[in-house]
């Protein structure tokens, strides 16, 4: 088993996000990595990571898509979302789950931090389970 605490994982500024071969700039979005492919040995499979985002207030992960899906737990905040084509507002201990493929899109519209879970999957050699591995997610 393996333990750690929030505040004793790194955060990462997002600060881009590469969309269908553009660049998209982001700004007061963070993530840490709670579990990936680096932690562990092989008896943990590595299929899944799970992930602690905070969105400022006002600040956006634009729409963009991937072939994982998305777990997502709503710890605090007001985030507007967009999948697909549904809108809705998210509050605390809401939960969306994106599938494949599935543009999405999150912003905060509250006037306070948001914070939210995403769990994936980890696809083919692992890769979009690993901090700092430049694919297409967030």
């Amino acid at each position: 088993m393996i333990v750690r605490k929030l505040n004793d994982v790194q955060e990462f500024p997002v600060t881009q996000l590469v969309y269908k071969g553009q660049s998209l700039s982001m700004e007061g979005v963070g993530i840490r990595w709670l579990t990936h492919k680096g932690i562990g040995e092989a008896n943990y499979k590595h299929n899944f990571a799970i992930r602690y985002f905070t969105i400022q207030p006002h600040c956006i992960i634009p729409s963009h898509d991937h072939e994982y899906v998305e777990g997502v737990f709503i710890l605090k905040g007001i985030i507007r979302a967009i999948s697909g084509e549904e809108e809705t507002v998210l509050e605390p201990k809401l939960i969306i789950y994106v599938p494949s493929w599935e543009a999405h899109y999150l912003e905060n519209i509250g006037e306070e931090e948001a914070a939210f879970i995403c769990c994936i999957d980890c696809l083919g050699d692992k890769g979009n389970c690993m901090p700092g591995v430049k694919t297409n997610k967030c």
